[in-house]
């Protein structure tokens, strides 16, 4: 399937628009006038806009503009604005801030320091994904249908469409630094990781008396089944059956970023970001199965009574190395904060894929092919693509003190392509292992989705 540049094109614009609104609400007088609750501030003909130092990318931040002294004040223990007057004799130095923020307790005052030089936050995350996408793997029927697809009885107990599995944990480390008192610039880092997910399936004849693998016949063009469990001792027969299907899935990302103060509002703010973006996601298929030949006459030189176990493997690895851009915009009402970030990384994801499988007759290796992994498909294979990955983040903060902020949000991560272990079975198979099953990489969009709930510390 070639790049989707719509979709691309929509989520640039998604970012941009997503990022671009902030509902001001006015009468309010930004966070950290640089003059005591209810003082006038001294007019400074050169300034044209306000500034102090109020909401940013992790907590306070500047309300910039090219004026070193604010022309507003707030009056006390209320957060709105009085018009500041002119007195040469209150005039000071930038820098001298008295930090007045509208935190649970009412408003700071730390003695005249400068705003926080240094930011972070942790935060425990619930995380859901999107599936493997399987082609049918497993299915069921009445004895006479062999689980083959399209029969009348046949049900498919596994694959056909995507492999969910329950929400997992995970959490999120963000680090930062002001490069400058007047929180201007920064930098840091995030790391955002997932536990490991395993959506596993097992079964047996006692559940299901019949079990079948199905499969497209390339010599025949029918549909047809590597047959597991089916009862009596004519062809195919087979009993004792335990079947262990698995997809593991893990993912984390991490990246580094400039972030540049752009333009205040009152209580609203916009900042750029920008930086360096790296993704590692690695996502294996598992099938295992045991069975007791019950067959006469089995093919093969196999016997009556042999124990038979088939073992797929098919490993995908996604290395992700690029450059992101975005926006941050915050509004601010009182101790409560939202803040919305969207960017866009760009680059390219280096995509490795092993497959390989086997037979075993009693415990002694007869074939090194399994039931989807054959010897025409296995292998290690790579392969380099480009990729785009949006990333949006709406957060809810709750300013407790001024230096400890609540909040709770959520984290869409979309990928425009990512190889998995279900997206690399092929089940158009020759049971002769000449014609196919062939390999090929599908490609494959893949999202994360997580609601998040943390602290973030200001210092």
């Amino acid at each position: 399937m070639k790049l989707n540049y719509s979709t691309l094109a929509f989520s640039i614009v998604a970012v941009v628009l997503g990022t671009g609104r902030s509902f001001a609400q006015e009468g309010y007088a930004p966070m950290g006038s640089p003059y005591p609750a209810g003082m006038p501030a001294p007019y400074d003909p050169a300034g044209m806009t306000l500034q102090g130092y109020g909401p940013g990318p992790m907590g306070p931040g500047p309300m910039m503009g090219p004026a070193p002294y604010a022309q507003m004040a707030a009056v006390p223990d209320t957060g709105y604005a009085t018009q500041a007057s002119y007195d040469p004799s209150m005039y000071e130095p930038a820098g001298d801030y008295v930090q007045y923020e509208n935190v649970a307790g009412g408003y700071c005052d730390d003695g005249g320091a400068l705003p926080p030089r240094a930011y972070g936050s942790l935060e425990a995350m619930y995380i859901w994904r999107k599936g493997g996408n399987y082609p049918p793997i497993l299915t069921t029927s009445d004895a006479a249908d062999r689980g083959v697809l399209d029969a009348p009885t046949t049900q498919i107990l596994w694959g056909d469409g995507n492999e969910h599995g329950s929400p997992r944990l995970g959490g999120r480390l963000t680090l930062g630094l002001w490069l400058d008192d007047y929180q201007n610039w920064s930098v840091g880092g995030r790391f955002f990781g997932a536990t490991n997910q395993v959506v596993s399936y097992q079964t047996t004849s006692t559940d299901y008396p019949v079990l079948a693998y199905p499969f497209l016949n390339l010599n025949s063009g029918l549909q047809d089944a590597v047959l597991v469990a089916l009862p009596g001792n004519g062809s195919g027969a087979a009993d004792n059956t335990f079947v262990n299907i698995s997809n593991k899935n893990e993912f984390y990302m991490g990246d580094a970023f400039l972030t540049k103060h752009l333009w205040t509002n009152n209580g609203n703010r916009w900042d750029f970001i920008g930086g360096y973006t790296y993704v590692k996601m690695e996502d294996s298929f598992y099938n295992d199965a045991t069975y007791t030949i019950q067959d006469a006459a089995p093919p093969g030189g196999l016997a009556q009574g042999d124990v038979i176990a088939y073992t797929d493997r098919f490993d995908a690895t996604n290395e992700f190395h690029g450059g992101h851009i975005g926006l941050m915009a915050e509004f601010q009402d009182g101790p409560f904060s939202w803040r919305a970030m969207g960017k866009l990384a760009l680059g390219g994801s280096h995509q490795e894929a092993t497959v390989a499988g086997s037979q075993t007759a009693n415990g002694v290796t007869i074939a090194n092919s399994g039931i989807f992994a054959r010897s025409t498909n296995s292998g290690s294979f790579s392969r380099d693509k480009f990729v785009y990955i949006p990333e949006v983040n709406i957060d809810m903060i709750y300013a407790y003190n001024c230096n400890l902020d609540f909040k709770i949000g959520t984290t869409f991560i979309y990928f425009s392509d990512m190889v998995t272990g279900g997206a690399l079975i092929n089940n158009n198979i020759d049971p002769n292992n000449i014609l196919g099953p062939t390999f090929a990489f599908e490609e494959q969009e893949y999202w994360v989705l997580g609601m998040n709930f943390g602290v973030e510390y200001h210092y």
